[in-house]
């Protein structure tokens, strides 16, 4: 089992979520246990969100449409990039063959995501020769 409380340290001591984190304690009385601290991330906004899902994605469908007739639905672009981007590679230590897990984007803070979205602007010029705005940057598009 596992519990994951946020709290906020003030003069070394955790102020807020304090019965929480002490009924996690009680859960756990008598066990070993493993206790981590990290800073709390702060995770990709809607706004991100809605740019990545309504521009990104959706001028790669178009493209893709466009240059090779292909139609693909939101979710495989997204897996696509994934894969080509947002990945872990896992390795056979028999033969050496190294296949490309895409991992998920739905706990990226801010900056991570941010970059993923660089990331992915960059591919769509080299591979699909389309430039992708910026958010707020305003294009047209001929359908």
């Amino acid at each position: 089992m596992k519990v994951s409380v946020n709290s906020k340290i003030v003069n070394n001591r955790c102020s807020t979520n304090v019965k929480a984190i002490n009924k996690a304690f009680e859960q756990f009385n008598g066990k070993d246990v493993t206790i981590t601290i990290e800073k709390k991330k702060k995770k990709r906004s809607e706004m991100q969100n809605a740019y990545y899902w309504g521009v990104i994605i959706q001028l790669i469908k178009l493209a893709f449409k466009e240059q090779n007739g292909d139609i693909y639905t939101n979710l495989e672009v997204h897996e696509m990039l994934k894969i080509q981007l947002h990945f872990k590679e896992l390795v056979n230590k028999e033969t050496g063959e190294i296949i490309k897990i895409g991992t998920t984007t739905t706990t990226d803070s801010t900056v991570q995501f941010e970059e993923y979205e660089e990331d992915c602007r960059r591919w769509a010029s080299e591979w699909l020769n389309i430039q992708i705005p910026l958010p707020n940057e305003q294009i047209e598009i001929e359908l």
